[in-house]
């Protein structure tokens, strides 16, 4: 197995183990998402090794057509969905993270083949490339969440991020993950909330159906770092009560998730201790 291949799926897992996560799957509680548990997002995540290590081999074996090289993935994509499908029994586990952990992967893989000496900057740079044509999806289709998102609210959401090379992961959480402090657990916890405070998380959107949702969240995640993030007992115990607050409200930070997920791979590739 590849070495990103491991990487890809180790950020996989240390998401879905880490709690308390407001809104989320966790080892302790999904109530916001009672099809699904902890072990279904471990049998998704094992059905994605394939599909990284032909992400993988397709980056390896591309000419300068980083288009193209997209387009491969794309299709790579579906095969994996279906492999997540297949493996969940029909539950949607982890489709973002096929998406964002795809092309970021695939990025690094080209790098590493045709840039000995590349920079996260390199990667971003590659990641705009292969993505540059992707906010065309908005014209073409409207049949998706996020295609539905930005008719209504004009949220580009994951795709705006992959637009841009993922500024929220290179700018925002890897910078954030590798100078924390703490515990796994801690720096984990913080750095999800960290990237929910910057992130409008479509997931967030659609379960609320209310653009206001994101001050609000903001303004919650103030008073948790406020009161000293999860370092502190008093940090501990809001946390909690926003975890209530999500159950109660039915709200999911899915799409904060997967920048987390991504910013976890980053860092575990540059060999940052977390």
């Amino acid at each position: 197995m590849n070495s990103l291949t491991q990487n890809a799926l180790r950020a996989l897992l240390y998401e879905v183990v880490t709690f308390p996560k407001p809104g989320l799957v966790d080892p302790v509680d999904h109530s916001t998402h009672p099809d699904m548990n902890v072990y279904t997002f471990i049998d998704s995540s094992a059905s994605l090794i394939p599909y990284f290590e032909n992400c993988i081999a397709a980056a390896q074996t591309a000419d300068d057509d980083l288009l193209n090289l997209f387009e491969k993935i794309r299709v790579l994509g579906i095969e994996a969905e279906e492999r997540m499908f297949t493996a969940t029994n029909g539950i949607n586990t982890h489709k973002g993270a096929i998406f964002s952990l795809g092309i970021i992967l695939t990025a690094f893989a080209y790098a590493q083949k045709n840039y000995p000496n590349y920079t996260l900057n390199d990667i971003q740079t590659i990641i705009q490339q292969m993505t540059c044509n992707i906010l065309d999806d908005f014209h073409h289709r409207q049949n998706t969440a996020g295609e539905k998102q930005f008719t209504k609210y004009h949220l580009t959401g994951a795709r705006g991020e992959a637009y841009r090379g993922f500024p929220t992961v290179f700018k925002i959480g890897v910078p954030y993950l590798t100078q924390a402090d703490g515990t796994t657990q801690e720096k984990l916890i913080n750095t999800l909330l960290f990237l929910a405070a910057n992130v409008e998380d479509s997931n967030l959107l659609k379960r609320s159906d209310d653009p206001q949702i994101f001050e609000w969240v903001k303004s919650q995640i103030k008073i948790f770092f406020k009161r000293g993030g999860y370092h502190t007992n008093a940090g501990k115990e809001f946390l909690n009560q926003l975890n209530h607050e999500f159950t109660k409200r039915n709200l999911s930070l899915g799409g904060t998730a997967d920048m987390l997920i991504a910013t976890i791979f980053v860092c575990l590739v540059q060999g940052a201790q977390i």
